[in-house]
């Protein structure tokens, strides 16, 4: 009788176990794949918000009765606070949980989006912009190192492609969802990204947790020790650098093209050019993803490098690039410089998670603080070559830094080679 009791108690038990799954596997915030899909989501966000002022140079000078020189303040605004915050939030996230960074990360970035869309100076839009950068920039790197939480380490290269085909289409996406919102209004843009953001922040409160192995030591001195052991280190230099150098060279070509059309080209046309450019980087950065897992990362740097240098060559040839009649070499020079990035992006992310697996949040820091201040500057250092010698010259100059891009990151290939940790020798 006892036995027989066991057994009913035992039945009702696993069918209780089952009904627990099966409610798990309902429930979207229990689902490890939506979790990942959430991430992505939001990941490309970043890029998108500080892209969408590609193609409101004409628009917000109109607005606030302000040149379009002075509407690329929008840029550093976003892009500085954005850098400098990620040199931290990383490796916060490594010593207090990526969930408490991220949930505090979105707040901030929602405040910005409703600051932004009620703006009525270029100074409001300013701080709005500000307060985005701080926001993402506690967000972003964490979504990195989040990703590669919750990932066997053989699909690390993969799961970084799919993060950089994010982030590319998110480039191209904003100025192609901006061109056609403008119709609307250039408020209505920051209007959706409040009300995904809000989503967004919903669903990671609600989610359940993956599990993350937190050191027991925290605070300020153990935070600044994580990024200064990781700084002494020649190959986590050569990555920054590379992060940094690659802002200049794609990056760069798609926000003086685009400042170089501003007022001459129709905005939809503009938004169309960089939204076909973000969804052929998105293509490619899976494709590398893959690559990197079956033949390691120095194929997807060879060939990003040449996509990059292909695509300056045809611009330089173009010279005058608003002559309506350039608009379609143009627009296939514009196009493989993104493809370009759609590798070369992922590719260097990829280091970032390998070269030190305790300390992939405060990696992903640096990394995603490089590139970004990359960005910051561009509008800065490329202005004197615009105004003395038109694109042209910004071009030759981006030819430059390109090949200095390809002399460090043959270093970084050379250097990570003999210290790559364990984790990297179990995907190969």
């Amino acid at each position: 009788m006892i036995q027989r009791n066991t057994q009913i108690m035992s039945s009702f038990s696993n069918s209780d176990r089952k009904d627990d799954i099966m409610r798990d596997a309902d429930d979207p915030s229990n689902n490890p794949k939506f979790l990942e899909f959430i991430i992505y989501i939001i990941f490309l966000f970043g890029p998108l918000t500080g892209n969408i002022i590609l193609v409101l140079f004409h628009v917000l000078s109109v607005e606030f009765s302000a040149s379009p020189d002075a509407i690329l303040i929008a840029i550093p605004a976003f892009m500085f606070p954005f850098a400098i915050t990620q040199l931290f939030s990383g490796a916060i996230s490594d010593l207090k949980g990526r969930f408490p960074v991220l949930i505090t990360g979105l707040i901030i970035f929602g405040i910005a989006m409703i600051l932004a869309a009620l703006s009525g100076s270029l100074e409001m839009y300013a701080v709005a912009n500000i307060l985005g950068g701080i926001g993402f920039g506690l967000t972003n790197p964490v979504l990195i190192a989040l990703i590669t939480d919750m990932t066997p380490p053989s699909n690390i290269p993969k799961k970084m492609g799919f993060l950089g085909a994010s982030a590319n289409l998110g480039v191209g996406l904003g100025p192609l969802l901006a061109s056609q919102m403008i119709l609307i209004g250039w408020r209505s843009i920051y209007i959706l990204f409040t009300g995904i953001t809000i989503f967004g922040l919903i669903y990671l409160v609600k989610s359940k947790r993956p599990a993350q192995k937190i050191p027991e030591e925290s605070g300020i001195r153990i935070l600044f020790s994580q990024i200064s052991v990781e700084l002494r280190r020649s190959v986590v230099i050569l990555m920054v650098l590379s992060a940094i150098l690659i802002s200049h060279t794609y990056l760069a070509i798609t926000i003086w093209t685009s400042r170089s059309l501003s007022g001459i080209m129709d905005e939809g046309l503009v938004g169309l050019i960089l939204g076909i450019a973000g969804v052929g980087a998105a293509i490619m950065g899976v494709l590398t993803g893959s690559t990197i897992k079956k033949k390691g990362v120095g194929l997807p740097l060879i060939i990003g490098s040449i996509f990059l240098f292909v695509a300056l060559i045809i611009l330089l040839i173009l010279g005058d690039i608003t002559q309506p009649e350039k608009i379609v070499l143009l627009a296939i020079g514009w196009t493989i410089s993104g493809l370009a990035g759609g590798i070369l992006f992922p590719s260097i992310t990829y280091y970032s998670q390998i070269l030190s697996p305790k300390r992939r949040g405060a990696l992903a820091g640096l990394l995603t603080a490089g590139y970004f201040t990359g960005i910051a500057l561009v509008p800065t250092t490329l202005a004197p070559l615009f105004t003395l010698y038109g694109i042209t010259g910004v071009y030759i100059c981006i030819l430059g830094i390109s090949i200095l891009f390809v002399i460090n990151i043959s270093l970084l290939f050379k250097i990570a080679r003999g210290k790559i940790s364990n984790e990297e020798q179990l995907i190969h």
